[in-house]
């Protein structure tokens, strides 16, 4: 029996069910928790979702996302079985919830990092997926259950994200004929991207502006990076939500290989983010900080200010340029 089908008779088997993902969610995360909700429900089993952070306006549109609670309404709540996704490390879901949200029987983790650390009683990894909701997409499709419309536009939203909008090289065939076969149930594709990408507030677009005015570029001009302080954030009025994405304008420079942003969080720490293009394993880069992810896409936190942690991070880059 393999892990599809030994999830979907642990899901068979039990009745309540809590689920969680990663910190600071985004569109994979979110799309899958609120697929994977939908699926457990019609299954008429009793499932909440609980999340360390809130979700961001523009994920407002999705199905169900009404029902993502946070760690102050657990209540002692204790689910036969937790299945936690996109997160590499069950610390990644949050302290609170890592502590406090304790399953009476067993964890399932489903996710798709290549640093992932199999924390659950039962793993379903594939590091080779695009997204988190393309497994769940397998997952529901084997269980015989037809996906329905709402379903279908959480995991086209979260398919939608981690690709780069079908931009990135995780964008595969299979990625395409299972879109296809989401938009056949009749979501607006055109929608969906405009909901996500293009429902920016003002205050976002004052922080790009002065977000890009700290980009500096190496010699080389192979490595770009930015800061985004805690200055920035008071003085324009944002959050680290309106920081998503911002990574990608330096992304987008036609010399650089790698784009590295650093931002100031509430725990005065530097929540790194790192992207690249074609050959340098960002991911591995993180790992040597504590962090993790994707070759093309990772990040970590560093206990240092947002400029000596891009020091640290930059002398390590440059090796892997150098490669």
């Amino acid at each position: 029996m393999n892990i599809y089908h030994k999830i979907l008779e642990l899901i068979d088997q039990h009745d309540s069910f809590a689920i969680s993902a990663h910190v600071n969610p985004d569109g994979d995360s979110i799309g899958a928790q609120l697929a994977l909700y939908s699926f457990l429900a019609d299954l008429n089993k009793y499932v909440r979702i609980f999340n360390t952070d809130p979700i961001p306006p523009n994920y407002h549109f999705l199905p169900f996302s009404e029902k993502i609670e946070q760690p102050c309404d657990l209540d002692g709540y204790s689910p036969e079985v937790l299945i936690v996704l996109d997160a590499s490390t069950l610390v990644r879901i949050g302290n609170h919830l890592s502590k406090n949200l304790v399953p009476q029987q067993l964890t399932i983790n489903i996710d798709h990092h290549a640093s992932a650390d199999r924390f659950g009683d039962y793993n379903l990894v594939e590091s080779g997926a695009s997204s988190t909701c393309e497994i769940v997409y397998k997952l529901i499709q084997l269980s015989g259950t037809k996906i329905g419309y709402k379903q279908a536009m959480a995991l086209y939203t979260g398919i939608m994200f981690d690709t780069g909008c079908f931009r990135y090289s995780n964008s595969t065939s299979q990625v395409h004929h299972i879109a296809a076969n989401l938009i056949d149930q009749g979501i607006e594709v055109d929608k969906i991207y405009r909901a996500v990408y293009e429902t920016n507030p003002v205050r976002r677009l004052r922080l790009l502006t002065k977000a890009l005015e700290t980009v500096e570029i190496s010699p080389d001009g192979k490595i770009a990076w930015l800061i985004i302080s805690k200055k920035m954030f008071d003085h324009t009025g944002t959050t680290l939500e309106d920081a998503d994405g911002i990574i990608n304008q330096i992304r987008s420079i036609d010399t650089i290989e790698v784009a590295i942003m650093a931002v100031s969080n509430a725990q005065e720490q530097s929540k790194i983010s790192m992207r690249s293009k074609d050959y340098v394993d960002v991911g591995k880069i993180c790992a040597e900080f504590g962090g993790g992810g994707h070759a093309r896409a990772a990040g970590c936190l560093i206990d240092k200010s947002c400029e000596t942690a891009l020091e640290m991070v930059i002398e390590i880059t440059e090796k892997y340029i150098d490669i």
